[in-house]
């Protein structure tokens, strides 16, 4: 097993203004619409490439048909509603397939919330059909607790782990962390963690590897985390000082744009 680490400096985001941008981000999302086919947002424009093709919107076994980004690719890709909860534990259970490649990604999202968002999940898998099936399967799952992050971005003991993710392949596993503190200014400073390790018969092997291979592996999440960071920074400034009316306008833009053109 190696962990490598690294911290960024970056723009922090009141509280008070995320829980009002996660207000008016449910409000969207439960205003769209399906009229013959089309997935119409609260404004009555079009989200792009997306059709309803099977079921009731946004109930239990509603498909959708996404037009690749890819023009190489001739099928769209599906993506069927397998559960959906409401209310205090938002959740929702996709399954997404893959046209041209016979790969199915099942993605479970849940937002927890009580007077506001308290905790976030998201739990993937991806199966394949055909050669080397195998070693194409990997799952992983994330979690932010809100509560703790608030606390640790606040200088605060928190109670919990910040952020968390993993994945898991066949042949390898990683997990990474995050956890702010304050920076002053109104900046945080993220320290983010990775841990990464071999499994089964290649557990040795790549002991070996992290190993010879630790400066190069250590320079590259560094260099991956300031790039995010550097987008971070560029972004978020200036889409939180943004009101519930200007943040619900972007994001109806957004919506509406061709991938390519997404405004967010």
């Amino acid at each position: 097993m190696s962990r490598i680490s690294h911290s960024v400096i970056v723009a922090s985001v009141p509280r008070p203004w995320f829980e009002q941008a996660a207000v008016v981000l449910l409000d969207v999302l439960r205003g769209i619409r399906a009229e013959e086919g089309r997935v119409l947002l609260p404004d009555g424009r079009a989200i792009p490439g997306v059709r309803l093709v099977k079921g009731e919107h946004l109930a239990p076994g509603a498909v959708y048909e996404v037009e690749p980004e890819d023009e190489r690719r001739q099928e769209p890709d599906r993506l069927r509603i397998v559960e959906r909860r409401s209310g205090g534990d938002r959740a929702v259970r996709l399954e997404h397939v893959l046209g041209d490649e016979g790969t199915v990604t099942v993605l479970a999202g849940t937002l927890h919330t009580s007077a506001r968002p308290v905790a976030a999940e998201l739990h993937g898998s991806m199966a394949a059909v055909g050669r080397w099936a195998s070693l194409r399967r990997a799952q992983g799952d994330a979690r932010v607790d809100l509560r703790a992050w608030w606390e640790a971005a606040a200088g605060r003991r928190c109670n919990g782990t910040p952020f968390e993710a993993r994945l898991e392949h066949r042949l390898a596993g990683a997990t990474l962390w995050a956890v702010p503190r304050p920076h002053g200014d109104g900046r945080w400073e993220v320290r983010l963690v990775l841990s990464l390790r071999g499994r089964s018969l290649l557990r040795p092997v790549a002991a070996v590897g992290l190993l010879l291979f630790r400066g190069r592996l250590r320079q590259a999440f560094a260099d991956t985390v300031d790039r995010m960071a550097r987008v971070w920074n560029a972004t978020v400034p200036e889409t939180a000082s943004q009101d519930k009316g200007r943040l619900r306008a972007r994001i109806l833009d957004a919506a509406a744009s061709p991938p390519e053109e997404t405004l967010l």
